[in-house]
């Protein structure tokens, strides 16, 4: 890397769909991200609880030339972070075999977004469930899979957590707090291959400086 190339810094965003203070999906996902800012990347994360998120109405508003989402609420803003960071973390609790409604409301959201924040993503998932058997989070996963596939985004790594009920449960459990440690290795990796890119200015020609 010659002296005008910096590298470029990888944000990620986690979107926490449990209600619950404190839970077993926060939890995880502050494994992550303490894991990954340890490695210089920056990692928000949104409980989507806590932010005003309206429902669908299926009007179409948002699919016509030139609309937009008739809803006054926080997805606009939302949606600006997804757009800013490169990898996102997803987590929701198993809540009678399927997302949080936190979660499906959001995902819901994501019909009235530009697709082209979607582009070049990547993403983790995180499932705690009190159950033992892995077939009580397949269709939370194959919801993830089938969705993300869809928009064409990467899922890096799935979390599936089981046997945590109570609050802190996970915190009991080392192979799962290995587990997301790994998940977050492997955006650390990703980041690691990030290319880097020269300023525009001093040590640019004419023609690079006005390539849009």
């Amino acid at each position: 890397m010659d002296q005008f190339e910096v590298e470029l810094k990888m944000k990620m965003i986690g979107f926490c769909g449990s209600p619950r203070r404190r839970g077993n999906t926060e939890i995880l996902m502050e494994m992550i991200q303490s894991t990954v800012e340890d490695a210089g990347i920056s990692m928000e994360i949104v409980g989507l609880a806590d932010v005003d998120i309206g429902f669908c109405s299926a009007c179409d508003a948002c699919h016509v030339p030139g609309g937009k989402c008739i809803l006054d609420d926080d997805m606009d803003s939302l949606a600006q972070k997804m757009k800013e960071a490169d990898i996102w973390v997803f987590g929701t609790p198993v809540y009678w075999w399927g997302p949080t409604a936190q979660m499906k409301v959001f995902m819901d959201r994501w019909y009235g977004i530009s697709k082209t924040i979607f582009q070049n993503k990547k993403a983790i998932l995180v499932i705690p469930m009190e159950d033992t058997d892995d077939k009580t989070a397949s269709h939370v996963v194959g919801m993830f899979q089938d969705a993300l596939d869809y928009v064409g985004v990467e899922i890096l790594d799935t979390v599936v957590a089981k046997g945590v009920w109570s609050a802190g449960d996970v915190k009991e459990k080392p192979e799962i707090l290995q587990a997301a440690k790994d998940a977050a290795q492997k955006a650390v990796s990703v980041s690691s291959k990030k290319p880097a890119a020269k300023p525009k200015g001093k040590g640019q020609s004419k023609k690079e400086t006005n390539q849009k």
